[in-house]
């Protein structure tokens, strides 16, 4: 704030300190970044360099976070007389400050707000982090009475040596003792080797059974080196398998892409599940603005299907290709970041304010059209949807009250189309319809709804209800629907659409919580995508209602961690949607909808599905009781009947018979027949009629089912509550998920060796375990399209099927090479050379894709 305030008093009128003053020095970060830039030009070149070498090492770079200040012990920084001179410069100037023998940097902000500081970070990022970790094996070395076992050696060594040389100009005296330590235990241990060679050479002829036991011993060490090199590859493989769950939330490409490298340095049941995870999430990519790219408050625009990414910095019009993360262009355009008005939807034209009006530039061709608009003083403007047309609504007062003035502009014929003289300013800003040939806008202060042919220049709609008209004003945005017969909004009620063609209201799509603030369609109207305090749900407008006349529900709602979200787009060709996180955040996401825009989808809500032993959809199982069938074929059905449990065979033998009681519900019968589980936890013989007790410590039963190969049962009771046990239900080998009341009735399925078990979840997804290695948290793999109804293998085992509501089935595929292949496409690539040092610096790099 000292800073700041000495700027503005700089700048001062008189004795008045102004806003325009705060606002012209960028506010406190602007007058941070101002006092450190005069510091430095101040400085010598011998300086400015120890400047850059002081406050680098006082920065800690972020990996995956932010960059962070770093405290160091003045002893750090060593007793030249520069440095001793551009500290004292530096914290006079209220930079640095110093805590007894601490020095530090005075606030964080001066990492993100000196940019020539942000530039040596990023410039500079991955020497950094090995110099901290230099450091701190340094001050490891010097707390252990510097033992030589603490030295630096291998593959470490060599990288710190090439990257620091050997003049270490930049090092502390300790860094340097440390390194010229470790640097003298590597020679002395390789001329001790090479000693022992020459001794070995020269006693070749003489000791030539001596010989023999070396090359034996040597086979030996050679099988341990193997077996240690295995076991770090392990640990590595398991480390970032971990750390790719921990990066999914907030770089999922990234993530996807440690999954890949993980599961390549070691097929373990670890690195296995972390793969399917990440073949199977809904975040896909999240692209970030260049930091070196990047204005401070710069405005930033998503085209209409998401793929492509506007913003304005330093008068420039810069666009990225948001799918593929690279630049497509950078345009200069002077006055661009003050008058920067609106982009089109196809991001091809952008509109900024001069001195009589608007000017249209395509960023593309360079062709740009006026918009004579007069003085642009409070005076908002948009493109149309189309980007043919200009919406302007300019302000003023008139017979003493607030007025505003809508004009509809062609854009390539430079003339006026439509005007409406009059109204007032208050509401959403008017919003032309696909076609260009409707006019929405909100008056008397922004509570009455109105609709304008711009064609025909006239009103086309009577008034909506008096309370769908407040919502609709109310709202943050107006939008035509694709059809140009209706508006719609994002309201407290949830997205409310008023057909002005059929004078009626579409059907309501409520959202929970404080309802829904940002709207937006796909180019057919087939779907809506609505942001609120609930997530980001898909809808199909040509749902049904549901049979029991509840609300509707959307396809798929997704959480978002980021707390605002704006520019919501739906990219129906590449299966996904997009999103930017915040107002002023230069960041896209993109989340799959793994097939929920298909041809597939029906209309008509199912309750209930089953699969056949290969994966099949089965519309002869049972509704209420069990179904299983041997590896000769033979199906085994058992039925609730009010005499008991029916026991039926279908097959070369068949016949049925009635166990148990009527009070008794069957919930799994084993492939061969043998043996009924019922909800109360009993295992009836189907021969005998005999039961016995199973499943100790479980409350009663929902579900149940037994693995194809006979050797395990899994069974989820009321509380939700997933276990494993042996197939006679005695030994319990894991509880698999806590207790859940939110899951009803979980759809259980095992592959046919019985190698992996799926169930569903309360959200709609499924979690996939390996029996083998049951108290891992299991892969997770979303399925949207409301609850699951049932879950099947195909017969190799690879691929999981899942039916829902309205989808008949869906396909995840399993198998690690399957899920690594996918991971490829989606991730655009493995690693990088960059990522792999990063993240993996002591595994050889390898090709995953």
């Amino acid at each position: 704030m000292a800073h700041a305030l000495r700027e503005i008093w700089r700048r001062r009128s008189a004795r008045t300190l102004s806003l325009a003053a705060y606002e012209a020095i960028g506010g406190v970060q602007g007058a941070v970044a101002h006092t450190a830039e005069e510091v430095y030009a101040r400085c010598t070149p011998v300086e400015a360099a120890a400047v850059r070498a002081l406050l680098l090492r006082l920065v800690n770079p972020g990996d995956g976070a932010e960059d962070t200040r770093r405290p160091v012990h003045r002893d750090e920084l060593g007793d030249a007389g520069t440095t001793a001179r551009v500290l004292e410069q530096l914290v006079g100037a209220r930079l640095l400050t110093v805590d007894g023998d601490t020095v530090d940097l005075a606030h964080e902000a001066l990492i993100s707000a000196w940019p020539r500081l942000r530039g040596w970070v990023d410039e500079d990022r991955e020497r950094l982090r090995l110099h901290r970790r230099l450091t701190e094996a340094a001050r490891t070395w010097q707390q252990l009475d510097r033992d030589a076992g603490a030295l630096y050696s291998g593959l470490r060594l060599t990288a710190t040596r090439e990257e620091f040389g050997p003049e270490q100009g930049e090092l502390s005296p300790l860094e340097r003792d440390f390194l010229g330590a470790s640097v003298t235990a590597y020679e002395s241990g390789r001329r001790a080797a090479a000693r022992a060679a020459r001794r070995l050479r020269s006693l070749t002829a003489s000791l030539a059974v001596l010989l023999c036991l070396a090359v034996v011993a040597g086979a030996a060490a050679w099988r341990q080196s193997g077996v240690s090199a295995r076991q770090r590859d392990e640990a590595e493989a398991r480390r970032v398998a971990a750390f790719a769950d921990t990066l999914r939330p907030t770089d999922p490409r990234t993530a996807m892409r440690l999954a890949l490298a993980a599961w390549r340095t070691a097929d373990l049941p670890e690195t296995r599940e972390v793969i399917r995870t990440a073949a199977a999430q809904s975040d896909q990519a999240a692209f970030t603005q260049p930091a070196q790219v990047r204005a401070l408050n710069a405005p930033y625009w998503l085209s209409s299907d998401g793929r492509i990414f506007t913003t304005v910095v330093r008068d420039k019009a810069v666009q990225w290709d948001v799918s593929r993360q690279r630049q497509l262009r950078e345009v200069a355009l002077p006055g661009l970041s003050e008058g920067i008005t609106d982009v089109s939807a196809d991001a091809s034209l952008v509109a900024y304010r001069g001195r009589d009006g608007a000017t249209v530039r395509n960023l593309a061709n360079g062709a740009s059209h006026r918009i004579a608009t007069g003085p642009w003083t409070d005076t908002d403007g948009a493109f149309g949807p189309s980007g043919r047309t200009f919406v302007v609504r300019r302000e003023g007062r008139e017979a003493g009250a607030e007025r505003a003035t809508v004009e509809v502009w062609d854009v390539r014929r430079e003339r006026v189309l439509f005007r409406y003289p009059g109204g007032d300013p208050d509401g959403p800003l008017p919003v032309l319809s696909r076609n260009d040939r409707f006019l929405a806008w909100c008056t008397h202060d922004g509570e009455q709804l109105r609709v304008w042919d711009v064609v025909e220049r006239r009103r086309v709609a009577t008034d909506p209800p008096a309370r769908t008209q407040r919502l609709l004003c109310r709202s943050d945005e107006l939008t035509f629907t694709p059809d140009n017969r209706a508006l719609a909004a994002g309201t407290t009620d949830g997205v409310v659409t008023w057909d002005f063609h059929a004078d009626r209201a579409r059907p309501l799509l409520p959202m929970p919580g404080e309802g829904v603030s940002a709207v937006a369609f796909d180019p057919t109207g087939a779907y809506v995508l609505s942001w609120g305090s609930a997530g980001l749900a898909l809808w199909r407008t040509d749902s049904p209602a549901p049979a029991d006349g509840g609300p509707r529900r959307p396809v798929v709602t997704f959480r978002v961690e980021t707390p605002a979200v704006t520019d919501i787009r739906l990219d129906p060709s590449q299966g996904v949607l997009r999103y930017r996180e915040g107002s002023q955040a230069g960041v896209v996401r993109t989340l799959s909808l793994h097939g929920l825009i298909s041809p597939a989808w029906r209309k008509k809500t199912r309750t209930d599905a089953a699969f056949d032993a290969d994966g099949k959809p089965d519309a002869s199982a049972p509704r209420y009781g069990a179904r299983a069938v041997a590896a000769d074929g033979t199906v085994h059905i058992a039925v609730n009947t009010r005499d008991g449990i029916r026991v039926t065979q279908q097959g070369p033998h068949p016949g049925s018979r009635t166990i148990g009681t009527r009070t008794e519900d069957a919930i799994a019968i084993d492939p061969a027949g043998r043996t009924v589980v019922t909800a109360e936890g009993a295992l009836i013989d189907v021969g005998t009629g005999r039961r016995r007790r199973g499943f100790e410590g479980e409350d009663l039963l929902r579900t149940a089912a037994f693995s194809p190969d006979g050797r395990f049962l899994a069974a989820a009771d009321t509380q939700g509550r997933l276990t494993l046990w042996d197939a006679g239900g005695q030994h319990r080998i894991a509880v698999l998920a806590a207790a859940d009341s939110t899951v009803e009735r979980p759809a259980l399925a095992f592959s046919a060796d019985g190698s992996l078990l799926a169930s569903s979840r309360a959200d709609g997804s499924v979690r996939v375990w390996e029996t083998a290695s049951p108290r891992l948290a299991g892969a997770t793999l979303p399925t949207g399209d409301g609850p699951v109804l049932a879950i099947g293998f195909a017969p190799s085992g690879g691929e999981l099927r899942v039916a829902t509501a309205h989808l008949p089935w869906r396909s995840a595929q399993l198998t690690p090479q399957r899920a690594a292949d996918d991971v490829c496409a989606r991730a655009g690539g493995g690693a990088t050379r960059t990522e792999w040092r990063r993240y993996l610096p002591d595994v050889p790099y390898r090709q995953t894709c």
